[in-house]
C-alpha cells in the first residue's frame, strides 16, 4: 500500500540494519584513515564517488551494509570549461549518476547514506583533500544560453528549450528534492539561475566565502521563472540568518521579492543572512564541512541522526508532503503553463 511504509516502518526492519545501529561510528571528516573511497561513475566531467566510513572492527571492508558506518556519496560537476552550465549533456550525465545511486550493489542494500553535490575539482584523490581554490570557480552558471540560442526546432521537438527545462525539472530537480537521504550542496563558486535551483533542491547548502554569488537572473534576462522554479524558490527560502527552508514568513517574502524581482547578486554573507544558504566557510574547508554535515545526516548511525525506525520510502513521502507544490510543479509542470495556472 502507498502509505504502509509511513505508518508501519518497523515491519521492514532488517537484521542487518538493527545490527548496524548497534555500532558506534568511528569515522571523522578529518581522518582519511577511517574510510575508503570508490569511484562509481565518471564521464565527461561528472563523477560519483562513494566514501565508506569504516569501523575499527572492519576487517573486510567490501562495501556491504553490515561492515560500515555509512556511505557518503559525492556528485562532482567538473565541467568548469563551460562553467557547469545546464544543457542536455550535463542533465544526462547527472541523471546517469543518480541512476547508479539507485542501482549500484554497494548502495541498494543500505539506507545509511548521504549525498554531497559540488563543483569542486576533487581530482583523483580519495582522501578528502581540498582541491586548489582557483580551479573551481563555478557551482553552476545556470542555463546554457548559447545552447538554447542555437537549438534547432524539429517536427519531433518543436520547442527544444522547453523540453530541456522540463527534463531538468522532472529528472533532476524533482528527484534530488525527494531523495531518501540527506543532500548537501557544497557551493564552491557562482551559483546562478538553474544552478541555484539545483542547490535549492538539496536539503542543506553551504557556501565558500570570498568568491562567488548566488542569483535569480531571470528578471535581468527578460525571462519567466516557470512554475517549477518559482515553487521551488518559495519552498526553500528560509527566514533569515541561515535558518533553512520551510514556510514563508514576512522576511521570506522580502528575500523572494528582492532576489527575484531585482536579480540581486548575493555574496556568501548576504546569502546566509537572507536564509538562502545554511552556512559559510573558507573554500579550503568547504568539502570537509560538507562531509561533516553529510555524516551528521546519516539516518542509522549513532553519531548521525540515529532514527530508530528509519524507512527511506517514508522519508521521500515526508519530503513530498513538505514540498508538495514544488514537487508537483517540477515533476509534472510544463514550461508553457500559464503563470496563473494551478499546480
Amino acid at each position: 500500500e502507498p502509505y504502509q511504509s509511513a505508518y508501519n516502518p518497523w515491519l521492514r526492519r532488517s537484521s542487518i540494519q538493527k545490527t548496524q545501529r548497534a555500532h558506534t561510528m568511528t569515522s571523522s571528516p578529518d581522518d582519511p584513515s577511517s574510510r575508503s573511497s570508490k569511484t562509481l561513475f565518471s564521464k565527461d566531467g561528472v563523477s560519483l564517488l562513494a566514501t565508506t566510513l569504516c569501523r575499527d572492527d572492519d576487517d573486510d571492508n567490501d562495501g556491504a551494509s553490515s561492515s560500515h558506518d555509512g556511505i557518503i556519496l559525492t556528485l562532482t560537476l567538473n565541467r568548469q570549461h563551460e562553467k557547469n552550465v545546464i544543457n542536455p549533456t550535463i542533465i544526462s550525465l547527472i541523471n546517469q549518476a543518480l541512476d547508479i545511486i539507485d542501482s549500484h550493489p554497494m548502495l541498494v542494500d543500505t539506507n545509511n547514506k548521504s549525498l554531497i553535490i559540488t563543483g569542486l575539482n576533487l581530482g583523483n584523490d580519495n582522501n578528502n583533500v581540498p582541491p586548489p581554490a582557483s580551479k573551481s570557480k563555478f557551482f553552476s552558471n545556470g542555463l546554457d544560453l548559447e545552447w538554447f540560442l542555437k537549438a534547432t526546432r524539429t517536427k519531433e521537438n518543436p520547442n527544444p528549450t522547453a523540453s530541456v527545462i522540463e527534463s531538468y525539472n522532472s529528472h533532476i530537480l524533482a528527484r534530488v528534492l525527494t531523495l531518501p537521504f540527506r543532500t548537501i550542496a557544497a557551493i564552491n563558486g557562482h551559483c546562478i539561475g538553474a544552478g541555484l535551483f539545483l542547490a535549492l533542491a538539496c536539503d542543506y547548502r553551504i557556501m565558500r566565502t570570498k568568491r562567488g554569488y548566488v542569483q535569480w537572473p531571470e528578471a535581468k534576462l527578460g525571462m519567466r521563472l516557470t512554475k517549477g522554479f518559482a515553487e521551488l524558490s518559495k519552498a526553500k527560502i528560509g527566514n533569515g540568518k541561515g535558518a533553512g527552508g520551510g514556510g514563508t514568513s514576512a522576511s521570506d517574502h522580502h528575500v523572494l521579492r528582492e532576489g527575484i524581482l531585482t536579480a540581486k547578486m548575493y555574496n556568501s554573507t548576504e546569502a546566509l543572512n537572507s536564509g538562502i544558504i545554511d552556512a559559510v566557510c573558507d573554500v579550503e574547508e568547504l568539502y570537509s564541512e560538507a562531509f561533516r554535515m553529510a555524516m551528521e545526516g546519516l539516518p542509522e548511525s549513532s553519531t548521525g541522526m540515529n532514527l530508530e525506525y528509519f524507512d527511506p520510502k517514508a522519508w521521500t513521502e515526508i519530503k513530498i508532503e513538505m514540498y508538495t507544490d514544488a514537487y508537483r510543479a517540477l515533476k509534472f509542470g510544463k514550461v508553457e503553463d500559464l503563470p496563473s495556472s494551478r499546480i
